[in-house]
């Protein structure tokens, strides 16, 4: 039996051949080609390596792996939000290194929390600002909550499906609801012109 990277690079290439349109190969397999995402957790200070496709799904064996490295504090796991996965996908391998996450699923009534739903992350990529990590996920995502954590170092997603986007900035003690860094985040760039 092929390993499923090679099953994936053939069944790709098999698509693009038989595709009315043409479509360059190298495309169609790098689109169903898994991402690998490299974790680390920091409380535990423990790695693995994960492959997920970048809409956020895996095999049953990968699913269970990520159940296991995001559990909560008192062992408890939890099913991850498959778009909250996908998101995960995006960002390892948009910075290409690994995503240290802080905390995933938190089980216990949290009033409604995401991370009981198994839907959010707090993590921060090592060498990377968490300015640029934050205007990336809110300027190209829809739908999610994006919430800023300065002092305590981290980034924090989550997929909202169906529901409006969030931003804000943890200070204080304090969530700051709509903040000026995502008003700009998501304007439209324009070109700069010399002398203008």
């Amino acid at each position: 039996m092929l390993p499923i990277i090679a099953q994936l690079r053939a069944a790709a290439t098999m698509m693009a051949m038989a595709s009315p349109a043409p479509v360059p190969v190298g495309l169609m397999v790098e689109a169903a080609l898994p991402v690998d995402v490299s974790l680390y957790d920091g409380n535990l200070q423990t790695s693995a390596e994960v492959a997920i496709m970048r809409d956020g799904s895996t095999d049953e064996a990968t699913a269970k792996e990520i159940r296991h490295l995001f559990r909560d504090r008192a062992g408890r796991e939890r099913k991850i939000n498959q778009r909250t996965l996908a998101l995960l996908a995006d960002i390892s391998e948009r910075y290409g290194k690994p995503v240290e996450f802080v905390s995933v699923f938190r089980g216990g009534d949290e009033g409604g929390s995401p991370h009981l739903a198994g839907r959010a992350i707090d993590f921060r990529v090592k060498g990377v600002k968490l300015t640029d990590i934050r205007d990336y996920l809110w300027s190209h995502y829809e739908e999610v909550g994006v919430g800023w954590y300065p002092n305590e170092s981290f980034i924090h997603i989550d997929s909202r499906t169906g529901e409006n986007a969030c931003a804000w900035t943890f200070y204080n003690g304090d969530n700051h609801y709509h903040p000026y860094w995502a008003e700009v985040a998501r304007q439209p760039k324009q070109d700069h012109k010399p002398g203008v």
